[in-house]
């Protein structure tokens, strides 16, 4: 054993994982396990039962939420999600911050909400991966919302500032590409806590979240 691992352990002369495992023996407590899992609300498909079928768990066209985000099939998507945002937001008529604070508040009740999170996507010592996280969540929420706005019974009239050859939210493509997106919001893997919809609901209508 080096003397810097010594260091490390504390001088006390004793293997550095030895240390580290000691260091975490109140995390075997079966109440601190419970809060752990109870989190956790979206998981990732193990891949042994990925492997049977494989396309049975990959969305087609969107992203949502970070499993899937950046997969090179599914960027065509991302410039109407942001179309989408710019919508929500001039409909609301309240500034984008306000929407980045709302979500910002419950940014670590998000991340824990995702098993397995990659830490690309949790804050560090530059903060860009929050950063990036908080406008995950901000863009592919108002997309979700957007998107089923306009396509509930009778709520066509109330989300009606698309253009008439819109190629998502227009009545042609309600009808031929919104149902490959409601196919993908139904991906284990490809979805958002409904926390953040509620708060960015609740920044939209100025209602207490």
């Amino acid at each position: 054993m080096t003397s810097i691992e010594v260091a490390a352990a504390g001088g006390s002369g004793k293997r550095r994982w030895v240390s580290d495992v000691e260091k975490t023996l109140n995390e075997a407590d079966k109440t601190v396990e419970v809060a752990q899992w109870e989190r956790h609300c979206i998981y990732r498909v193990p891949a042994c039962i990925k492997d049977i079928k494989s396309k049975a768990y990959q969305p087609q066209v969107v992203s949502l939420g970070p499993f899937h985000h950046g997969d090179p099939n599914l960027l065509p998507m991302e410039e109407h999600k942001r179309r989408a945002l710019r919508h929500l937001l001039r409909r609301a008529g309240r500034p984008l911050d306000d929407f980045v604070a709302a979500v910002e508040e419950i940014a670590e009740q998000l991340e824990s909400a995702y098993m397995d999170l990659g830490g690309e996507w949790r804050a560090g010592i530059d903060g860009r991966g929050r950063e990036r996280f908080l406008e995950m969540m901000i863009v592919d929420g108002c997309f979700l919302l957007e998107v089923m706005r306009r396509t509930a019974a009778g709520n066509s009239k109330q989300v009606d500032d698309y253009a008439g050859n819109d190629p998502i939210f227009s009545r042609h493509g309600i009808l031929y590409m919104v149902p490959y997106i409601k196919r993908d919001m139904l991906m284990l893997e490809n979805q958002l806590p409904l926390l953040v919809l509620q708060r960015l609901d609740a920044v939209e209508t100025g209602k207490s979240p």
